[in-house]
């Protein structure tokens, strides 16, 4: 699992002051994004490979509200991993560790022309090792 704090930003609230849903789908990707970095697979690194990850589905449950300036971490961590294809997982938590949202992405494999291929094997290994020491805690 890795975590990223984050601030909300007055630009991401409604006239409500209240965070505006889609976000929520922005700071999954940031999650996602910080997760493949700290595994060592930054996007711009893979995607220079041959390697791009589609988003297939996504699902996102709010369970509480955010609000401007509140602190937030965003939890993110793969579920599955298979050769064509990967499930990342989120959470975004309060500052007292209330979850707000939680969810899932889909993703599939694919080259620079947007068709599904198979990851390398050596991408998959790197996944797979970064992954397990949460999966065994």
């Amino acid at each position: 699992m890795v975590e990223t704090p984050l601030r909300v930003r007055y630009a991401e609230t409604d006239r409500m002051g209240i965070v505006y849903h889609a976000n929520y789908l922005v700071w999954f990707e940031i999650g996602r994004t910080e997760y493949c970095r700290a595994a060592g697979l930054p996007y711009r690194a893979m995607e220079e490979s041959g390697v791009w990850i589609l988003v297939t589905a996504i699902d996102c449950r709010y369970r509480r509200s955010a609000r401007y300036d509140d602190a937030l971490i965003v939890r993110a961590w793969i579920g599955e991993l298979a050769a064509r294809g990967m499930t990342f997982r989120y959470e975004v938590a309060d500052s007292e560790g209330r979850i707000l949202a939680d969810g899932a992405s889909r993703h599939v494999f694919a080259g620079p022309d947007g068709r599904p291929r198979r990851a390398p094997e050596d991408l998959l290994a790197r996944l797979e090792r970064f992954r397990a020491p949460a999966q065994n805690a």
